[in-house]
Parts: structure tokens; C-alpha cells; sequence
């Protein structure tokens, strides 16, 4: 397994994350991308040529982008607006994780006002299949993220849903924080998904650091390990008021646990 860090938790603009996540020693990083996509570094050309730029040259890869943009353009949302704007942004941003090396996509499961958890949950199956042949084309996987929606909270409705789905892009972005703050068990998730998490974030609810919080650590990365993923582990974890101090202390905790 190879460890990266979100963006955020490093708190430093793209500019200066590469060099920073160097000198604490992470592999790789998340660059996430919301409302604004599009006039993001990521969507234009001469960005993108910067950023695998400084990839390069720190040799930290960019292992993941979050496309926090899906809480506003949802696959739930009215079909033919806001879903068909939900395709757009998938598959530019397979073209685009493709140029830059990223191998997976994140992309939160979210729903929208007035859509039943049924009706939700059919619109985004239909929504990523329309784009998945996209995905596959660019050598990059669409990985559902639960976020707490009803319809794909627990590891066999994602599972579920994957299957349904049925492309060989489409897989899950496994969150065990995000099942702990819903009251579920992880090591349940991870037994349920199995071979298809691709990517998975860390972070410990309630907690500054890991290890401080309410999440039992050592047993997940152990499920990990019993399902065989090799993935990339993205910390998730509070910037705080040093984020450097703190990516240290998270990066060394889950390393002494790998």
C-alpha cells in the first residue's frame, strides 16, 4: 500500500503541495476540485502541464483527484440539467486523470432535494454507465465514495450498486471514518466490498490525529490487508494549526501500522 495525502489536510496551494509532501515523505496527493472546476489548474491545459511538472520533479504522484464539485452536480439531480452536467464533469475529468496520472477519480455518492433514496439510487447507475466506457477508454476508475446517503451508505449497497453497474472503471472509495460516523462497522464494509475498493481515505472521527479518535485503526488496515488491497491510503485528516507537525505524526501512525 502507498500512502498520500489529500490536499487540504496539507492546507498549501498546489503550487507548493508537491514540494511539501516531499519533505514529509508521502507518495502521492489528492487534488480536489469543487464548484469551480473548470477554471482550475486541472481543466486547462498549460495547468496541467504545470502540475505533472511539479509531480516530477518531487516525485510525488498524483495519485487521485476528488471531484468535490458532485455535492452541487449530482447524478441524482433533475435528468437532462444538473445530471447531464454530472456526465460533462465525469468524463472530462477521465481525459484528464489520464494526462496527468492519476489513477482514480473520486467521486461522493450524493443525492439531491425531493429525489427519493430509490429514485436516487437508479439515476446514479444510469448516470455512470452512460460515462463509464469513458473511464475505461482513459485507463481510470470512477470510485464511488460513501458519504452517508441512504441508498449507499453500507458496503453491500455500494457493492450493489458497483455490481449493478457492472464496467471494470467503476469501483468504491472506501471512507471507514465515514462509516464510523454512521454508526456502522468498517471491517463489516470492507469484508462486504472486497476486491472492489480501489482507493480508501483515513481519518479518525473526533479525533486531531490518528489514533486520538473514535475509530479503532489497527483492525481496519488489517481488513485491508485480508482482502488484499494495495491501494493508495489518502489521509483525510484536520490540517490543524500545523498541518505539517500533524501529516508527520499521521503519516509515521499508519506506517508503523503497515
Amino acid at each position: 500500500m502507498k500512502i498520500g495525502s489529500m490536499d487540504g489536510s496539507l492546507d498549501r496551494p498546489w503550487e507548493e503541495l508537491f514540494g511539501v509532501a516531499a519533505q514529509i515523505g508521502f507518495e502521492g496527493v489528492e487534488l480536489g476540485v469543487g464548484e469551480d472546476y473548470s477554471q482550475t489548474k486541472l481543466w486547462k491545459d498549460e495547468g496541467r502541464h504545470e502540475l505533472k511538472a511539479l509531480s516530477v520533479a518531487s516525485n510525488v504522484a498524483i495519485a487521485s483527484i476528488c471531484l468535490h464539485a458532485y455535492w452541487r452536480f449530482s447524478f441524482a439531480g433533475s435528468e437532462g440539467g444538473i445530471s447531464r452536467k454530472a456526465h460533462d464533469i465525469a468524463e472530462e475529468a477521465a481525459a484528464i486523470a489520464n494526462e496527468v496520472g492519476a489513477r482514480n477519480l473520486l467521486i461522493p455518492v450524493t443525492s439531491a432535494e425531493g429525489v427519493s433514496a430509490e429514485e436516487a439510487r437508479a439515476r446514479w447507475i444510469r448516470g455512470i454507465k452512460s460515462c463509464a466506457s469513458t473511464a475505461e477508454d482513459n485507463n481510470v476508475v470512477f470510485a464511488l465514495e460513501n458519504v452517508g446517503q441512504p441508498f449507499a451508505t453500507t458496503g453491500k449497497q455500494l457493492a450493489s450498486i458497483v455490481d449493478e453497474i457492472n464496467s471494470p472503471a467503476v469501483r468504491v472509495y472506501y471512507d471507514p471514518g465515514n462509516a464510523v460516523y454512521k454508526n456502522l462497522d468498517p471491517l463489516e464494509d470492507i469484508r462486504a466490498l472486497g476486491w472492489r475498493i480501489s482507493q480508501v481515505h483515513m481519518k479518525d472521527p473526533g479525533g486531531e490525529h490518528l489514533g486520538e479518535g473514535r475509530m479503532e485503526i489497527a483492525p481496519v488496515v488489517e481488513a485491508l490487508k485480508a482482502i488484499n488491497f494495495d491501494g493508495w491510503i489518502i489521509l483525510e485528516t484536520p490540517a490543524t494549526k500545523d498541518p505539517i507537525k500533524a501529516s508527520k505524526m499521521n503519516l509515521e501512525y499508519l506506517r508503523r501500522l503497515l
